[in-house]
């Protein structure tokens, strides 16, 4: 009997096929009904928190200061949201849009009790609040989360008046109990990073006068003890309920603040993603302009001109060579602005020569030698091959312009036959121009490099630096690490030498961190540098409270610096930023260069017109 397929057979699997059509779409009806109602449990969870708040707050007598009227009522010192208020009368102001920029490298944690790295803090600065900011135009301390403020007549204490309208982007309030918990955490031996306590040693302690009242007390004097007290940012102490001192170190995220953006899992983050904000609603401030911030990790510099070329990346700073061949390039030019700026507290490059490792001195504990190699380099070819004159030669960590630099101090020369004649001293020998330079020892003088990959700029320094040392007969390897190998390295000090950039500070650039003896263990000393001399002439400026005469002390510092050469100064650079030609709002700010401080808290002014945005 042939099996034929009779029309009925049709029917009932017709009949079947809308069946399981049915139920499939049932599926995506149940399911997109179950995201619903997550979101709407999401939503109703945050309004009631909201509505928690108030009450809190309505029962304190502040419900004037929670009805969200980003205003402040309180009187303050100065309205450090005046310029974004401005701007936000322009008319063809508009809210929305994202910003992209890029990371050479991943940070390895955005943990704000241990993430030493700049990329870390620059994505901490958009959530996490401090009690006061140097508002970056007058250079002034400007109320934040403190409405105000008074330092006692001894200079030992300082209380602040929090701001009462302000709740962290869970819709929990800021308490003074925060404030207090904040600085507890930052300082915990077991949780956060050296630097850290080494930053806010001078703090005895902060307690509570009241809810929205704090005092700091201080265990000496310190000319930025006042400062140091406004910059704690203030973290949620809810956030950390129920985790162990391991669990909370170990979490890369625990990122939860008052800021205008936050991130949208607090506790979420994979080392090596992309990095993106959202818009705070709940933020007590002026809302920021952009929607979304966006951190794109782009490890090679041709790559991010491609990015920004294309239009998916907004912001770059070109490397000097790259920055020439796009002023050149009209059709680039007909799509995109740049600016070029200058600015006191800029980057500079140095070379750390470590002077301990394993326990035991290094060749380099010997100023004699770390002044040759600085005699060896030729920093003038540097800057004119390399930075293809974008920058000056340094003499130490303070910009030229800057009142902490003595300016009567010459960079060292470029002078081999000088560096010579120290190394020989020191008992260095050399048979002949073709032969390797021996050590005291008498193995032939070896360095291996550390510095960051991905970098053309960074590949162009060290192979200018080896090119230098080989003329002598010193053999430069080049050691190329990705930045969170390097960042070990540098923990480990487990290296000969290796260059970076500083960034040199804000308004007064404070040198304890990188020179002082105390900060060889927890803090930036990583190339174990000690002078008893410099020690007491940083702990002498710490306490003298008269600024002129600080800066004196400053000066005498930057002459021993100058003459030990713990590191090779290199240059001071020239910042160049290229943004897309849609966003609005950039300006230049009398001392500190274009309005885009990449740790400014505060919404910058910069939008994008509603009929130029694109995301």
């Amino acid at each position: 009997m042939e099996n034929r397929f009779a029309f009925k057979d049709l029917v009932i699997v017709s009949l079947l096929l809308l069946l399981l059509i049915a139920i499939g779409v049932k599926f995506v009806q149940d399911d997109r009904q179950w995201q619903r109602l997550g979101q709407m449990d999401t939503v109703i969870e945050g309004q009631g928190r909201d509505i928690a708040a108030v009450r809190r707050l309505l029962s304190d007598g502040n419900f004037a200061r929670a009805t969200g009227d980003s205003r402040p009522t309180e009187p303050v010192r100065e309205d450090i949201f005046r310029r974004i208020r401005d701007v936000k009368e322009n008319p063809d102001y508009a809210q929305g849009d994202w910003l992209i920029e890029s990371f050479g490298s991943a940070p390895p944690t955005l943990n704000p009790l241990i993430a030493g790295d700049v990329y870390g803090k620059i994505v901490q600065a958009k959530i996490i609040e401090s009690l006061a900011v140097y508002d970056i135009e007058t250079l002034e301390l400007a109320p934040l989360l403190a409405r105000d403020w008074q330092v006692a007549d001894d200079g030992m204490s300082v209380t602040f008046q929090l701001r009462e309208n302000v709740l962290f982007s869970d819709g929990e309030p800021m308490t003074a109990d925060d404030v207090i918990h904040s600085l507890k955490m930052i300082t915990h031996p077991d949780i956060a990073d050296g630097r850290y306590i080494q930053w806010y040693s001078r703090i005895e302690k902060v307690e509570a006068l009241g809810p929205y009242e704090v005092r700091f007390t201080f265990n000496e004097r310190h000319y930025d003890n006042v400062a140091r007290a406004a910059g704690l940012g203030v973290v949620p102490e809810h956030l950390y309920d129920g985790l162990t001192d391991r669990q909370i170190r170990q979490s890369t995220a625990l990122l939860m603040g008052t800021g205008p953006y936050r991130l949208q899992d607090p506790h979420e983050y994979t080392p090596g993603s992309q990095i993106e904000v959202v818009r705070n609603n709940r933020y007590w401030g002026e809302q920021p302009t952009f929607d979304r911030l966006v951190w794109r990790i782009i490890e090679q510099d041709s790559t991010e001109l491609v990015e920004f070329q294309n239009g998916t990346v907004d912001i770059i700073a070109p490397q000097p060579r790259d920055h020439v061949q796009m002023v050149e390039d009209e059709e680039l030019l007909e799509e995109k602005n740049y600016k070029v700026y200058d600015t006191m507290r800029t980057l500079y490059q140095y070379v750390a020569w470590n002077q301990q490792r394993g326990g035991e001195p290094t060749i380099f504990a010997d100023k004699r030698v770390r002044q040759a190699m600085t005699l060896l380099i030729d920093r003038e070819q540097l800057l004119n091959e390399v930075f293809l004159g974008f920058g000056s030669i340094a003499s130490g960590p303070f910009h030229q312009i800057s009142p902490q630099a003595d300016p009567d101090i010459e960079p060292w020369p470029h002078d081999p036959d000088q560096a010579m004649e120290i190394l020989t001293e020191v008992g260095f020998t050399r048979a002949g121009e073709d032969t390797p330079l021996l050590d005291p020892e008498g193995d032939p003088f070896e360095i291996t490099l550390v510095y960051p990959s991905g970098s053309e700029l960074y590949d162009r320094v060290a192979l200018s630096l080896r090119d230098n040392l080989a003329r002598a007969g010193i053999d430069l390897k080049l050691d190329p690490q990705r930045w969170s190998l390097l960042l070990a390295t540098l923990d480990s000090r487990d290296f000969d030498a290796i260059t970076l950039g500083w960034g040199a500070g804000g308004v007064e650039s404070d040198i304890e961190q990188m020179f002082h003896s105390r900060t060889i263990d927890g803090g930036d000393n990583r190339n174990a540098y000690s002078s008893p001399e410099l020690d007491e002439v940083i702990d002498t400026a710490h306490v003298t409270l008269d600024d002129d005469e600080r800066m004196k002390l400053w000066q005498q510092a930057h002459r021993i610096l100058h003459e030990d050469q713990p590191y090779t100064f290199l240059l001071f650079g020239k910042p160049r930023l290229w943004y897309d030609n849609r966003i609005e709002g950039i300006v230049e700010m009398p001392k500190l260069g274009i309005n885009a401080a990449t740790t400014w808290p505060v919404p910058i002014e910069w939008y994008v017109p509603e009929g130029q945005q694109k995301r």
